[in-house]
């Protein structure tokens, strides 16, 4: 935590400024320099990050008045009876064949906030389970300190890896609290600088293929030393397969309509099973898993079995915070085999996933190779469940019911502000501001949302009945927050599940207690996605206890629904699997707060990870249009375009000529229907023909790469034809033609 003379690095030789900025939305924004230079003790990255003024705000606790302090982008972090102060994730990619040496922050432009501030303290977490208690947050000793609070400028949180690419995560802290005379300052601007230094061996998951480059580029500051990491090693990935289904050889038949829709969907999938693991324990499955990651390139693995077919791994989890009785589980998550670097029992005890258990006593492993889910399937009806369920949402026509959302939220207890789930919910209609942080939500010009609230509901109850006549009718997403046991959830019990009617299936996500343990017999998440032939096609539950906090909305189960919904229309991440990762990445930088650990671990999704919510997604990126690749000025060429919808929507194209004009919007076509147009040019030289699509509800798709046509300088004659053919030879070997007017 040491502070450094920023003159003496200021005048390191050999800097280069790569300047990125992102702006949040309302509150905050941060900017960013990454810049690296070198001084006696190697290479360091330099990053620099600046803060607009926080806001500061009331909340009432119990009989109690306190104030609030926070910066969009952030969060809250401490221990329970701590100043609720808010934090800054970095998340810096270091380059390749380094790891973090010391690391060191300078912070600059000191800005007094006023004082008199009495902070709000931080509660304890509370499970989403009937009769849970927890007392009114009251300030610990720390209010009478008269020092600085947390007196630090950064945590480092630790070095995960992302497909071979290592990434340090930090958590900053620019407000500074005097608890005694209420002072608050921060800082308006903070500079990292990580030492790196050679590591022992390039990281085996580097696979060296563009798709992981493209996705760390979007998951950290620096994303220009992305240009630091080279090919990888012989031997490495192909792109020969999407998806990964693990099953065993009795069920891999009744999995294979799932495959066969996929590889004609553009999902390239392999189904192999434990035979072909050659092995049936967790470990096995996972350095199976591993193989297949780096020889295949595979981003999606469906474990197609219970927990008794395809054993979960059980990992060991503590929340709260040391200073207070911690609560403890053991509990199955499939996230063991999502993230696959190193071990994750480097002690060697029966505790697997404690904070020190990485390799070298270090965290494990936090961020995804691949997107997991399960199929809790025991026998092939279960599989023709899940399969016919998947299927049907992946195949249906475009239908109204796609837009409905269903926010079911009771009454949680006597908590405050906490005390409603609906109050939680509402922060994800169009996103919210609130608790620190921003995050987008649910666009409700876009979707019918209905609110079904106890909060605002007559008797503040819904029924079972309320909610089951809403599944028959039709519901595409449910969010639910409320209490739950591992046979009921949303008031409905495995039995209830039985008796639905519905054939329009939906996307669950529950905050309630324990009704995803599927290590128990038959939790009710089985039931809704595969015991039943109705219910829901895939869904999202906590293995153990969900949480939230007392006189407070910044529970840590809320944190991951937030983020699950900001990555799906914030960051346009539509295959569910994707999103539910996402959700606990874009909490790395506070993992050990509270419960956030717990909750990590805990959130398996139940489903088939590459599916995409149909929440009108844009049709897929055309192919280059195929056509001619030279003609003649003032004669027509037609050139050949199609693209899939993934609604089924019908589609639109336009096409760029290359020399200044497009096409009219053409269509509308059927989705994986071809459209042939022609065009001419006027004047010679080549051009690059693009095209673009979109769907009926006006979702555009990104520009296709170009196909090139070329009209000819000079034709008709032999011996041009045959200069034409040597310029050519020549550019392609050396970049330039011996003619500098052929084009």
């Amino acid at each position: 935590m040491e502070l450094i003379n920023l003159q003496n690095m200021l005048e390191a030789p050999g800097r280069g400024k790569i300047v990125a900025v992102a702006v949040l939305a309302m509150m905050f924004f941060t900017s960013f320099q990454a810049v690296a230079y070198h001084n006696e003790s190697g290479k360091w990255i330099s990053l620099s990050y600046s803060f607009d003024t926080p806001e500061s705000g009331r909340v009432i606790m119990g009989n109690k008045v306190y104030d609030t302090v926070s910066i969009g982008g952030g969060a809250y972090f401490g221990s329970p009876g701590e100043p609720s102060i808010p934090v800054k994730g970095a998340y810096i990619l270091l380059p390749q064949g380094t790891e973090a040496g010391d690391v060191k922050v300078v912070a600059g432009g000191k800005t007094l906030m006023g004082y008199g501030y009495r902070i709000a303290p931080i509660g304890r977490s509370v499970p989403t389970i009937k009769g849970a208690y927890s007392p009114v947050p009251a300030p610990g000793p720390v209010y009478k300190s008269g020092s600085e609070f947390p007196g630090e400028l950064f945590t480092k949180v630790g070095t995960y890896t992302f497909r071979g690419y290592s990434i340090l995560v930090l958590r900053l802290y620019p407000v500074q609290y005097v608890p005694s005379t209420g002072e608050v300052f921060y800082y308006k601007d903070m500079t990292v600088y990580v030492d790196t230094v050679p590591a022992d061996n390039q990281n085996p998951l580097f696979r060296g293929l563009e798709k992981d480059r493209r996705e760390v580029m979007k998951r950290v500051d620096n994303p220009e030393v992305t240009s630091t990491y080279g090919v990888a090693a012989a031997g490495a990935a192909s792109d020969s397969y999407d998806m990964l289904i693990l099953t065993t050889e009795s069920l891999k038949k009744y999995f294979e309509p799932l495959k066969d829709y996929h590889d004609s969907h553009g999902v390239s999938t392999v189904i192999e099973t434990l035979d072909d693991v050659g092995g049936s324990t967790p470990e096995d499955i996972r350095d199976y898993i591993r193989d297949a990651y780096s020889s295949m390139g595979i981003e999606y693995v469906l474990i197609g079995g219970d927990d008794d077919v395809v054993p979960a791994k059980t990992l060991w989890v503590h929340g709260m915070d040391e200073n207070i009785t911690p609560y403890e589980t053991y509990m199955p998550s499939d996230l063991y085999y999502s993230c696959l670097d190193g071990t994750y029992n480097y002690d060697g005890d029966s505790k697997w996933g404690e904070p020190t258990d990485g390799d070298g006593g270090h965290d494990v492993d936090l961020v995804a190779e691949v997107y997991v889910g399960r199929a809790c399937v025991g026998d092939k009806t279960e599989v023709g469940n899940f399969v016919d369920k998947t299927v049907a949402y992946m195949s249906s026509d475009a239908d109204p019911y796609l837009k409905k959302i269903l926010l079911a939220g009771e009454y949680l207890g006597d908590y405050g502000v906490a005390s409603w789930g609906g109050n939680y919910l509402d922060q994800i209609i169009n996103g919210s501001s609130l608790d620190g942080y921003t995050t987008m939500g649910i666009p409700p010009d876009m979707f019918d949302i209905e609110k079904m609230y106890d909060r605002d509901w007559q008797g503040n109850y819904w029924t079972r009945e309320d909610i089951m006549g809403r599944i028959n009718e039709g519901e595409h997403i449910i969010q639910h927050d409320g209490h739950s046991s591992y046979t009921c959830n949303m008031r409905m019990v495995n039995d209830d599940v039985g008796t639905l009617a519905n054939t329009k299936y939906c996307f669950i996500y529950s905050n309630g207690c324990m009704s995803g343990g599927f290590d128990q017999d038959d939790c009710i998440a089985e039931y809704f996605t595969a015991k039943e032939e109705h219910g829901a096609f895939a869904g999202i539950w906590n293995a153990r206890y969900g949480w939230f906090w007392s006189y407070n909305t910044d529970g840590d189960s809320q944190r991951f629904v937030r983020e699950f919904w900001d990555g799906v229309f914030g960051e346009n991440i539509r295959s569910i699997g994707m999103a539910n990762q996402d959700s606990r990445e874009d909490n790395i930088y506070i993992i050990n707060r509270s419960c956030i650990r717990w909750t990590y671990y805990e959130l398996n999704l139940f489903g088939d990870p590459s599916v995409a919510l149909r929440i009108n997604n844009a049709p897929d990126k055309p192919a280059a249009p195929s056509g001619p690749s030279s003609g003649k000025t003032g004669e027509e060429c037609s050139y050949t375009a199609v693209t899939t919808d993934i609604e089924g929507d019908k589609i639109y194209y336009m096409f760029d000529w290359g020399d200044g004009s497009t096409s009219d919007w053409l269509g509308p076509y059927d989705s994986g229907q071809p459209v042939n147009v022609s065009h001419s040019w006027e004047k010679r030289g080549t051009y690059g023909v693009k095209v673009k699509a979109k769907d009926t509800g006006g979702a555009e798709s990104d520009w296709s790469d170009p196909s090139y046509v070329r009209m000819p300088r000079f034709y008709g004659g032999s011996m041009w034809q045959l200069v034409e053919r040597i310029n050519e030879w020549f550019a392609s070997l050396f970049g330039f033609g011996v003619i500098p007017f052929f084009k």
